[in-house]
Formats: structure tokens, C-alpha cells, sequence
């Protein structure tokens, strides 16, 4: 069961009255002290005063005198109250006196006192005799080293603090009750100021934009107005955390990268679902507790980083980082381990496999590249050096070796034009502005650019476009789409050939579109790799007509700007068909 707490008001009394009390009997107990050493030195001088009187009593009558005058003397009221003397020999053996009440010492040589006067010619001391429970006080004085006086009177304490004449004690009494009203009043407005601290507090929580401040005390105010100032502030820096926070999480799930964040003691605080993705394709069995990536193979070296580079130092302002490569199930990850000041860390996933392949697609482009120059640079150096080296050469060779040292130059233009153009569809095709655009009057045109090669191959091209096709797209690559299947078609499809293109469907965003050729066609293992790039068919269709190689490429990727896709296949026996579509005009029924 919880135990009531108990309010700081009530903390405060309790400890105003201990501290009271300590400082009252401490106070006290000193002011005791000095009155009781005050007492001793009245109770001194009054017993010195009888006691001079009976010494010159001793030097002045006889023996048998002085012992009446003692006698007498222990009766009388003195100032001291009632005494018992006793005149004694130099060694404290006495010589005059009376039996008194508490009996008779002929021997008071043991007295502390008497020893004291013996040293120092005076002596006195407070103590309770023997079978009585009140305090005496004792004196003993020594006269011109014949005789002493000795001296013992009832000491009465003036230290009890409750006595008729004793005002300290009733005035201790009234100061600490006047003391404790004041402390209480003051405990109870601070309690009441702080409990219009907290309602002011919890109406500013539920309406952040600010309230009426009205309080008694000025120093109340200012704490109130400071911790207000302080909460607003800190809300605003949560707020402005938590939208923080949002986007972080926001961007992590989003961006293309698995990212999970653990904590120092390794435990998962973030993880993104790529991160959950990639670590089901890593690990033998899928699973959603990534502690499981502490005891995967895979990332051994990685926490192995982790174990020698954690804790952090607390000075150490590096950046801990580990990078590696991680291949598994056919594909490949870069990982990457971020060690934070606070011994967190964050693992980090992305999958690198279309990188791996456009690197390796890049090179083998660039081969094909190096390879498709080779052959035209060499045959252009050929017949250069071949006119060069003869000087004497009829005109008409001189003329055959240029004109051929010229076509080659012009395939070497084509070859960059089309490793340019199709760069840009892949990498800016942001440049490239779409309009609604009429299929038939594109392909109109490339009939008539290619007209004299079409009817120099004996080529028939059927236009079988309807004149409402109408599709959303950039004229310049509708254009090069068109043409580059024309010129595929004069180049391998054979001679005297028919072309056909029609929009044979369309839906609510697309036209499906046919294009086919009666050439020679294409056999079917190698209709797949048509569209790769310088990906020669070795058979039926070769380059001895020219080409750069690039032009189905292109096709594909245009055909992909467009919304679209394409597909390759044999028309009927011989002929080589390609289908595809792009997207509709906007705007139109």
C-alpha cells in the first residue's frame, strides 16, 4: 500500500519546532551555565564575608567564646540562608564548632575545598553530602597560616526555569508560539501561491496561449511568469522535436535506403520496412525481431566494430563509422554502421544490386561502344593511308576510297548521335516537353524523310493511322520511335517488303499500336534481346547496311517515356511484328 505523503507545509512546521527546541535547549542549557557560575560567586562572597567576621571573631576572645559566637552564628538568617561553620586547624582537624544537622567531621582534611585553601588559601566547591538529595555549597579559607574557616551552606539553583522570579522561560514560551504563527502564516500563503501556481499551470497547459496572471506576492509572480516562460519554450521545442521527428521518420520510411536505429543497450527504438525487407532476404528464416542481425553471420565483422569501438569515449568527437559489402540470395548490399555519442547506433541497408548491374550494363556498353568504333575508325584510316601512300593513284579509286572513308565518317556521326540521344532519354528526360500530339502526321513524316530509301529497297509503307489518334508525348521522340523502326526495317528486313502501322485498340489511358514488316524476320531465341543494346542477330539481319546498333534502344525507352510498353515478335512466318503503346492525349474523350 502507498503511503501518504506528507506536504511540505507541514515538513516546514515540524522542522520550525525541532529547530526551535534544539536552539531552545541549547540556549538553555548556556544560559543555565552563566547563571549558576553567578550564583557561586554571590553564595562566595557572602560566605567570605561570615567567614571573615568569625576569623576576627577567633584573633579578638578566647577559645570557649568563639565557640558560642559559632553557635550562634550557624542560627542567624544569614543572606546565604542557613550555614554550618567550623574553624579548623591548619591540617583541617576541627577546632571550634557545633554538631550541626547533618552530624559532626572532626576530620575535614579530605574536603576538596579545605585541600584547595591549603594550596591556594581559598577553596569552595557544590556537591550533594551524604544521604541528602539537594546541592551544598562549600567554602574554606585560610588566615595568616594559623586557623581556617570552613563553610557549608544549601546551594539553591536559580537555573529551574519555571520559578515565581524566572520571566526567561514564560518569555522562551511566548517567542516560540508568536515565531511559530508567524512561520505558519507565511508557510500557508507560499502553499496558497503555489496552488494558484499549479491551477495557473494546468489552465496554461490547456490553453497554451496565455492567461491573466493576478497574485499577491511579486516573487510569486515572477517564479510563476518564469516557469511559464520556461513551459512555453519547452512545448515549442517539442513541438518543433516532435515535427522533427515526423519528417526524420517521415524520410526514413520513404527514402531507398533500410535504416533501423538501436539503442546503446541494443535494443531496436526505429526500423523502416525496407530494413525489415532486406534483413528477411539476408537472414535463413523470415522474421520481424531484428535482434536477430546480432546473431547472423552476415554482420559478424560489423559488431565486431561495434564490441571494440563502444562505449564511446566521452570526449571522443569522431564520427565512428564501418562500410561494407554484403552479398546474399544473388543480391548485393552496401551496409554501413553509424556509432553515436550516446552509444546508440544506426545500421543502415541498401540494396545495390541495380547499381552493380547498370556498372556492369555501362561496361559492357562502353565496350560495345569501343567495339562498334574500331571497325569504322580503322577502315577510315585504311583508305586515308592507302591514298596516302599512293601519291599516283588513278582518280577514279582516289574518288572510291573517299567516298568510302565518307560513309564511314557518317556512321561514326549516327553511332554518336544515338549514344547521345538515348543518354538523354535516360538521365534528362525531364527535358523533354510532352504535348498532345497526331500519330499519323509524325509517321507521315519519316515517310517522307526515308521516301528515296524506301523506294530504293522496293519498301511499301502502310500508314494505317487514323487521323483522331492523338497521344500525349514529345514530338522529337514520337519521331525517333517511328523512324528507327523504319530504318530497322530498311536495314535488315530484306527488299521489297511492306510496312503496316495502325492503332489496332485503346483503352482509358493508352493506344496499343501494331507495326510489322513482311521482310525476313528475326528468329525467336533471339526476340528477347532485340531492344539490347548493339546486340547483333548474327544471322538473316546484319549491319552491312549500316546502323549503330542503338536504334531498338532507343525505340524501347521511348516507348517508355511515354507511359507505354513493347514487345517483340515474329509476323506470321517471316516478317518481325512489334507491339506496343503510348499514352492518350489528355483532355480528350
Amino acid at each position: 500500500m502507498r503511503m501518504r505523503k506528507t506536504g511540505y507545509a507541514k515538513r516546514l512546521g515540524i522542522a520550525y519546532v525541532l529547530l526551535f527546541f534544539l536552539f531552545v535547549l541549547l540556549f538553555s542549557y548556556v544560559q543555565l551555565q552563566r547563571e549558576k557560575e553567578h550564583a557561586k560567586e554571590i553564595y562566595r562572597n557572602q560566605v567570605e564575608l561570615v567567614a571573615d567576621l568569625v576569623a576576627a571573631y577567633v584573633d579578638d576572645y578566647p577559645a570557649d567564646s568563639v565557640q558560642a559566637f559559632v553557635a550562634r552564628a550557624e542560627k542567624v538568617d544569614h543572606l546565604v540562608g542557613q550555614v554550618k561553620i567550623r574553624v579548623l586547624d591548619l591540617w583541617g582537624e576541627r577546632c571550634y564548632g557545633s554538631t550541626g544537622p547533618h552530624g559532626v567531621l572532626d576530620d575535614y582534611s579530605e574536603e576538596p575545598e579545605v585541600q584547595n585553601a591549603r594550596i591556594a588559601g581559598s577553596g569552595s566547591g557544590i556537591r550533594k553530602p551524604f544521604g541528602s538529595d539537594e546541592y551544598h555549597f562549600y567554602f574554606a579559607r585560610q588566615y595568616d597560616e594559623r586557623f581556617m574557616v570552613w563553610i557549608d551552606t544549601p546551594f539553591r539553583n536559580p537555573g529551574a526555569l519555571f520559578t515565581s522570579d524566572n520571566l526567561f522561560a514564560y518569555f522562551l514560551i511566548l517567542l516560540f508560539f508568536s515565531l511559530l504563527w508567524v512561520v505558519m502564516s507565511y508557510v500557508g500563503n507560499l502553499k496558497h501561491g503555489m496552488l494558484r501556481i499549479c491551477d495557473y499551470l494546468e489552465s496554461a497547459e490547456e490553453n497554451p496561449s496565455g492567461q491573466e496572471m493576478d497574485f499577491p506576492d511579486p516573487e510569486l509572480e515572477r517564479v510563476c511568469r518564469k516557469i511559464v516562460g520556461d513551459y512555453a519554450q519547452l512545448r515549442k521545442s517539442k513541438d518543433e522535436s516532435k515535427l522533427l521527428q515526423d519528417k526524420l521518420l517521415s524520410h526514413f520510411h520513404y527514402v531507398q535506403e533500410g535504416i533501423c536505429i538501436f539503442s546503446a543497450e541494443r535494443e531496436k527504438i526505429y526500423a523502416n520496412a525496407l530494413f525489415v525487407q532486406h534483413v528477411n532476404n539476408i537472414l535463413d528464416e523470415p522474421t520481424f525481431d531484428m535482434a536477430k542481425v546480432f546473431t547472423c553471420p552476415e554482420f559478424r565483422e560489423m559488431f565486431e566494430f561495434l564490441d571494440a569501438h563502444t562505449p564511446v569515449r566521452p570526449n571522443d568527437t569522431r564520427q565512428l563509422s564501418y562500410t561494407s559489402v554484403l552479398s546474399k540470395n544473388g543480391r548485393n548490399y552496401n551496409t554501413r554502421l553509424l556509432i553515436f555519442n550516446d552509444n546508440s547506433f544506426e545500421v543502415s541497408l541498401n540494396d545495390i544490386t541495380r547499381i552493380e548491374q547498370n556498372k556492369a550494363l555501362k561496361h559492357e556498353m562502353t565496350s560495345n561502344i569501343a567495339h562498334e568504333l574500331k571497325t569504322p575508325v580503322s577502315s577510315v584510316r585504311g583508305y586515308l593511308e592507302t591514298l596516302l601512300a599512293n601519291g599516283n593513284i588513278d582518280e577514279e579509286n582516289r574518288k572510291f576510297f573517299l567516298e568510302r572513308a565518307y560513309d564511314q565518317t557518317l556512321r561514326l556521326t549516327e553511332l554518336i548521335q544515338d549514344v547521345s540521344f538515348l543518354n538523354k532519354i535516360e538521365e534528362a528526360s525531364d527535358l523533354f516537353v510532352k504535348e498532345n500530339l497526331k500519330v499519323k502526321a509524325i509517321v507521315d513524316e519519316v515517310g517522307n524523310d526515308l521516301k528515296l530509301d524506301l523506294e530504293k529497297a522496293g519498301i511499301v509503307l502502310e500508314n494505317a493511322l487514323a487521323p483522331e489518334v492523338e497521344v500525349y508525348g514529345n514530338r522529337t521522340l514520337l519521331y525517333a520511335l517511328f523512324r528507327n523502326l523504319v530504318e530497322n526495317t530498311l536495314h535488315y528486313a530484306g527488299k521489297d517488303v511492306s510496312i503496316h502501322i495502325e492503332a489496332y485498340d485503346k483503352d482509358e489511358n493508352l493506344y496499343h499500336f501494331d507495326y510489322y514488316d513482311t521482310g525476313c524476320g528475326v528468329p525467336e531465341n533471339h526476340l528477347s534481346r532485340l531492344f539490347d543494346r548493339f546486340y547483333r542477330v548474327g544471322e538473316g539481319r546484319t549491319r552491312k547496311d549500316g546502323g549503330s546498333g542503338l536504334g531498338l534502344a532507343i525505340v524501347k525507352n521511348a516507348v517508355q517515356f511515354h507511359g507505354g510498353m513493347i514487345s517483340a515478335r515474329r509476323y506470321k512466318e517471316h516478317g518481325l511484328e512489334f507491339i506496343f503503346s503510348l499514352q492518350r492525349a489528355q483532355g480528350k474523350p
